[in-house]
């Protein structure tokens, strides 16, 4: 199995206002507007060959945009991806299932790889019987938006997904642009251990000191770097 890097998640107060400062300083097309799918809002620009998701979620929220994640996805189906994961001593949640806009997708949480991940039930042991019932509740139960609203009220401090997608992602990325390119995100880790993680060589540059999350990410061009809470986005000519 190999991972690759598909989307970063950034987490902010005012995903609209985010995200367009985002869009309009770094010319990158917006994919999805900021949505209100009831348990959060969401907002997507695209740049290059990776999604930049600005995310609203939990009761209380940053007092500053935060680099809260990373999503990835897989090149075998997600449930094997967990099951491997698993195998290589990472606690993984169930798939679980999301719609918007017609859109379908399931996600799996992956714990141990930042401090103080989103609050997923998760476990280390070669799925089963138990994770298929859980797998069957959880999505019974997120399409009750009460439900899902509260179960994301603690969001934790940090996400990182395997994103299996139920639609043509490339071509409904393809109709908004490509965006510019990004040569490289990089993340703290805090220290975690990510050596185990099959991940495809990309862009992503992981430092085990300093503050943990997405904390930079630098696109192709000769644009004027800025800031957006304690995300940094720069630019560069050199490849």
């Amino acid at each position: 199995m190999r991972l690759t890097l598909d989307h970063v998640i950034l987490r902010a107060a005012d995903p609209a206002a985010a995200l367009s400062e985002l869009s309009e300083r770094a010319a990158a097309p917006i994919l999805v507007p900021a949505h209100d799918a009831g348990a959060f809002v969401s907002g997507i620009v695209r740049a290059g060959a990776i999604d930049i998701e600005v995310l609203a979620i939990g009761a209380s929220p940053p007092a500053q945009t935060q680099g809260y994640g990373l999503g990835f996805t897989a090149d075998v189906p997600i449930r094997t991806a967990a099951a491997e994961l698993r195998g290589a001593g990472y606690a993984t949640s169930v798939p679980t299932g999301a719609t918007a806009n017609g859109r379908a997708w399931s996600a799996v949480q992956i714990h141990g790889l930042l401090p103080d991940p989103f609050p997923a039930p998760v476990s280390r042991r070669v799925p089963g019987a138990l994770d298929r019932a859980t797998e069957s509740v959880a999505r019974a139960l997120g399409r009750v938006p009460a439900i899902a609203k509260a179960a994301t009220r603690k969001p934790g401090a940090s996400m990182v997904v395997v994103t299996e997608y139920a639609f043509d992602a490339g071509a409904w990325r393809a109709a908004v642009g490509p965006g510019p390119d990004v040569y490289s995100v990089e993340l703290g880790t805090a220290g975690h251990d990510w050596s185990r993680v099959p991940i495809e060589p990309g862009p992503l540059l992981l430092r085990p000191d300093g503050p943990p999350g997405v904390r930079r990410i630098t696109f192709e061009g000769d644009a004027e770097s800025f800031r957006l809470g304690a995300v940094e986005f720069e630019f560069s000519s050199a490849a």
